[in-house]
């Protein structure tokens, strides 16, 4: 290895790595940004120091090696060479926790978050026989992502089993600060004395500052071998419930300290489950919760000798009870699953945090039926529960716009918002539900007063900042959403919605090679988002690029598959005119697997392609009597809804029910002269019922109004009808 000409001290190659600039030195090593030659890919070299004479690392360093959690940075190598002995590993990109803490004070959720993302891996960990030994701000790393990834871990501890001392002394990177009381005496390390450390990087999160900051060396040793973190202080603002955590797992004498990262994730989760806004605005009555497992009460004795009892039964009755009993134990079995589901107990955080993580895919329908069924499960038993309320109001509001703006879902929404309001009126949950009702009917100005008060009450809060966002691009003031878009991005680099909400401005303002960048960044953060997928799949066939608009839906369904992917997927291959894979694609869509099967519109897309489809006229007709059947509750609910009933005159013509479609078809007309559209489906079920006259006219009009020519041209329903002379005229 020889010298840098910057830097005399620092290598320039190792074996077939040339290595670049240096990302950090600890008490173990120094690392470096390296190139591998071989594998032509970034990496991260550690030299490592302070290694005893005669140590081994192969075997922990696959221990290392062998972990399966995505938190752990993987080892790719161990290489030595007669001078030093290095550790070849993933190049993380991101920030550290240092890094992070240094520049912005993360909200309680994000805190929460973190803790249970590495809690949930050193579980992992643990349970391999594992130890880290040097948890701290300075070895968590957070990708863009929101991903926490754990650095300079396992190889450490067998490299440097006697630096106690030299850490004392020097301490360079803050390491005594989050060290056990039991290690700095002399103790072993065990999963105890992660945990302390985890809590005491949970404290540093919650309150901007490490316990005893203004101490450090032997100082700060002694400090956190007499005290307790009963005495750490506290500001006022922070909920009970963290402090209680946070004591937990750095309680001095092990016996009180939680007892396993287990349990530390089970804790966090019951946290993450009060929903952020709540957690984070402090209006939320957290101690009425008592979500800190409590002692079990301890069992009461039978009062009776049961033996007595025995005596005064018949043996032929008992033993005939024995047989019945057993014979309905067997004949349940098939039951068991559903009855234990059924005996499990409620719990309304582990209710409200299920149904937030389902409401955070509204993008799947098949979650917004998971997360309606947590929430309406929490007004069950809390009829009056606020948080639960306003969820149930996303909910619905999300099925509107899903739903073709079903005015039964919108009904829906704004009774829970107002439910919300009334329940509790400091809960910025409530507000920002009754601010996306109000913007669905464009009362926006009223709107944007709500959304600033949930602003307000929570500042911190993701989701009203993504409801403003919506609020400006339905009121088209595109330029202030998409610099609201762009600060909520840099702001939650975790949240992916401000990613799709700059695709969705980009879409609209026709900017798509934009849009396109965008959607690839939510994809980036999390790869089975579907509004992420549509997206980006319609701003690449607006770029003229069909193949790989396809291959994108594609790309999504082998991640995700689902309705929405299906459906696009199947237009995208009605565009290029494979109607073959078209109607695979929306008999998925329609499918009781990953599809939907009461997607009444799959269905009628499904009929459409099938009867292009020689010999499969039976079949799509099937397909239209089912996109009907599914249609009719809808329009009995909603009957001046043009649309509605230009489709069901479509569908009834299709079937061959020319009386029916003539009813829906005049009627659609009545209630929208000047629709483009309107006037296109009703030229095609006149042109279907044979009223060649009407379909004239009503195909010119719709022309007159601006709808496609190219559209008009493509029906196979019209063909006859374009023939016609006074068409072509």
């Amino acid at each position: 290895m020889s010298a840098s000409k910057d830097n005399a001290t620092q290598p320039e190659q190792l074996l077939h790595y040339q290595l670049g600039k240096s990302l950090g030195e600890g008490g173990f090593g120094h690392v470096y940004q390296a190139w591998d030659a071989k594998l032509h890919r970034q990496v991260a070299i550690k030299y490592l120091k302070n290694i005893a004479p005669g140590i081994d690392l192969m075997k922990e360093a696959r221990l290392a090696a062998s972990l399966q959690h995505a938190a752990f940075v993987k080892v790719h190598a161990l290489e030595q060479t007669e001078e030093s002995q290095a550790i070849v590993m993933e190049l993380v990109p991101g920030r550290t926790l240092r890094q992070v803490l240094d520049t912005q004070t993360p909200s309680i959720s994000h805190v929460i978050d973190i803790v249970l993302q590495v809690a949930q891996a050193m579980q992992e960990a643990h349970a391999a026989g594992l130890v880290h030994g040097d948890l701290k701000p300075s070895n968590l790393m957070q990708e863009p992502s929101g991903i926490v990834r754990i650095l300079d871990f396992g190889l450490a501890i067998q490299a440097d089993r006697d630096a106690t001392t030299s850490l004392v002394q020097s301490d360079p990177q803050g390491t005594i600060a989050y060290m056990a009381p039991e290690v700095l005496t002399g103790a072993t390390l065990r999963p105890s004395s992660d945990i302390y450390a985890l809590g005491v990087i949970l404290y540093e999160l919650l309150t901007g500052a490490r316990p005893f900051a203004n101490l450090s060396g032997l100082a700060l040793a002694a400090a956190v071998i007499q005290s307790n973190s009963d005495q750490w202080p506290w500001p006022d603002h922070l909920p009970q419930i963290l402090r209680q955590l946070v004591r937990a797992m750095t309680a001095r004498q092990i016996e009180r300290r939680i007892g396993s990262m287990q349990g530390v994730a089970a804790q966090c989760a019951k946290i993450a489950a009060i929903d952020a806004p709540s957690l984070n605005s402090g209006t939320f009555n957290l101690a009425a919760l008592n979500l800190m497992l409590a002692p079990l009460p301890a069992p009461i004795r039978d009062r009776y000798n049961w033996r007595q009892e025995i005596r005064k039964w018949r043996l032929t009755f008992f033993i005939l009870c024995c047989i019945a009993g057993a014979g309905a134990i067997w004949y349940s079995q098939p039951y068991w699953t559903q009855l234990q589901a059924k005996m499990e107990p409620y719990s309304e955080a582990k209710e409200m945090q299920l149904g937030l993580e389902a409401l955070s895919n509204f993008d799947r329908f098949e979650m917004l039926n998971r997360a309606e069924q947590h929430f309406a499960e929490i007004l069950r038993h809390s009829p009056q529960h606020a948080a639960a309320s306003a969820s149930l109001s996303l909910v619905y509001s999300q099925r509107y716009l899903h739903d073709e703006k079903n005015n039964a879902w919108l009904m829906k929404a704004i009774s829970y918002a107002k439910d919300a309001v009334k329940f509790n009126d400091f809960l910025a949950l409530s507000h920002i539900a009754n601010a996306k009702v109000l913007g669905l009917q464009e009362q926006f100005e009223s709107a944007f007063v709500d959304v600033d008060r949930a602003l307000a009450l929570d500042p911190n809060s993701a989701q009203a900042l993504s409801v403003k966002i919506e609020l400006l691009i339905q009121a088209r003031r595109f330029e202030e959403a998409l610099t609201l878009a762009q600060q909520g991005a840099k702001r939650f680099p975790s949240e992916r919605i401000f990613a799709d909400q700059s695709g969705q401005i980009y879409m609209l303002t026709e900017a798509y090679r934009a849009a396109e960048v965008a959607y690839g960044l939510s994809l980036q953060m999390k790869r089975d988002g579907t509004t992420a997928y549509v997206g980006l799949s319609n701003a690449i066939l607006k770029q003229n690029r069909l193949e790989d608009s396809v291959q994108v839906l594609q790309d999504g369904l082998k991640i995700k598959p689902g309705a929405e992917l299906y459906v696009a997927l199947g237009n995208s291959l009605a565009g290029r005119g494979d109607y073959v894979g078209a109607a695979g694609a929306y008999e998925n869509a329609v499918a009781e697997a990953n599809g939907n099967p009461n997607d009444y519109l799959a269905w009628a897309k499904l009929g459409e392609m099938m009867s292009w489809l020689p010999g499969k006229v039976d079949v799509a007709k099937l397909a239209y009597d089912k996109a009907r059947m599914l249609l009719q509750p809808r329009l009995r609910s909603n009957p001046h809804v043009a649309i509605l009933n230009a489709r069901m005159g479509l569908y009834s013509a299709k079937l061959g029910d020319n009386a029916e479609a003539l009813i829906y078809v005049e009627k659609s007309l009545d209630l929208a002269p000047n629709s483009a559209e309107i006037q296109f489906l009703a030229g095609v079920s006149y042109e279907m019922i044979d009223m060649r006259m009407q379909a004239l006219a009503a195909i010119a009009k719709a022309r007159e109004f601006g709808y496609s020519t190219k559209l008009i041209e493509a029906e196979p329903e019209l063909v006859g009808l374009r023939r016609d002379p006074k068409y072509l005229r």
